[in-house]
């Protein structure tokens, strides 16, 4: 199926850099890839999805499939065109944002909503807030009132949903703790901030504490939380990050007004499917398996679609930093959700009708419905 017509509403990217020196070789391909190793840059160049995404980008500006002509065209065109160009191509209808993961180089969201011509929305990540009340704040309880406070005025300022990355903080086996255990470990994180700057929350008894404090506070508003689940960086162990650690949360009668979304989920992909069909309040998506994982985002849409209705699967890139990832996410995205929806009219599986209808489900109306997103 041919899905390019259909505009993407991205629930989960990141924000582009702003122009700066022009990238070449290991400073460009370290986008590429979630490795943080300084050698494998040089490796990078050779996978699957980075060749296929030199081929694509290069077809669409009309240069050689080469990534020296592709660089040369990247540093000789003005940035704001080069990447809105990329943004046109792709189809966007509407990004929302996660600001967690950011340099000082980075567009804020409505400056990149200005520069692409499309609506960019924000996702607050929980950790960095709770780092920065940790820093700016004399007391536990002053953290917890202010978190707390943070979350209920979101949707007042515009925010339409927050994240979590506990999967990188110790795993995703969020437990209950007291706030005395908590504001026990306080005093310690406090003289990091005070003596560093900042302090990487780390400390499970106040990440579980402040985690679940945030979550009651989205419950009573029902206002998305994303949750980082499996494949990413080498921060993040996956062995504690299978979407199944979650399931004391999930089930937890005080967060079933909280719209859970498994972000990335590969390779535990049937595992969130299973848990999308299992509690209606859970979503997923493949970000990351698109477009990092190459022919293989096709294999992760066909497990997903196993157990998780069509109205659990959200569609992402989970891009960030240069405009070329937004374009192959897109692409590689649309063909992968294609050929498998593609596979299901040919099994018979699903008519032509229910096909075109899920793929606009997919694409976009699962998220602008689940965001309150009008576009």
């Amino acid at each position: 199926m041919d899905l390019s017509a259909i505009a993407i509403l991205d629930h989960h990217c990141h924000a582009i850099m702003r122009p700066g020196q022009p990238l070449y070789g290991d400073a460009f391909r370290r986008f590429f890839a979630e490795t943080t190793d300084p050698l494998m840059p040089p490796h990078i160049r050779h996978t699957l999805f980075y060749r296929r995404m030199l081929r694509d980008v290069a077809a669409l500006f009309g240069c050689p499939n080469d990534e020296d002509a592709l660089l040369a065209l990247r540093a000789a065109t003005p940035p704001e065109q080069y990447a809105r160009r990329l943004f046109d191509a792709g189809n966007f209808r509407a990004l929302l944002i996660d600001t967690g993961y950011r340099s000082p180089e980075s567009y804020e969201p409505a400056e990149l909503g200005a520069l692409i011509g499309r609506p960019a929305a924000t996702i607050i990540r929980l950790e960095t807030l709770m780092e920065e009340l940790i820093g700016a704040s004399a007391t536990f309880g002053q953290v917890e009132d202010a978190l707390r406070a943070e979350v209920r005025a979101a949707r007042e300022r515009g925010v339409v949903g927050l994240k979590s990355i506990a999967a990188y903080r110790g795993g995703l086996h969020v437990q209950p703790r007291t706030f005395d255990e908590a504001a026990a470990a306080f005093p310690a994180l406090k003289e990091l901030a005070r003596r560093y700057g900042r302090v990487r929350l780390s400390d499970r008894a106040v990440l579980d504490y402040l985690l679940r404090a945030a979550l009651e506070e989205a419950a009573a508003l029902a206002l998305p939380v994303q949750f980082h689940v499996a494949f990413g960086d080498d921060d993040a162990d996956l062995r504690s990050a299978n979407p199944l650690q979650l399931r004391a949360l999930l089930a937890d009668p005080l967060f079933r007004r909280v719209p859970f979304v498994l972000l990335h989920c590969y390779p535990y992909v049937r595992e969130a499917g299973y848990l999308a069909a299992l509690y209606a309040h859970v979503f997923i998506d493949v970000s990351l398996a698109v477009p990092l994982t190459a022919h293989g985002c096709a294999a992760a849409f066909s497990q997903a679609l196993e157990l998780a209705p069509i109205s659990k699967l959200l569609f992402a890139t989970d891009a960030h930093s240069v405009p070329e990832l937004f374009y192959a996410g897109a692409l590689h995205g649309r063909q992968g959700l294609g050929q498998v929806l593609g596979q299901l009219v040919g099994d018979g599986i699903l008519s032509a009708a229910d096909a075109a209808d899920a793929a606009e489900a997919i694409l976009w109306r699962n998220a602008a419905a689940l965001y309150g997103i009008a576009v």
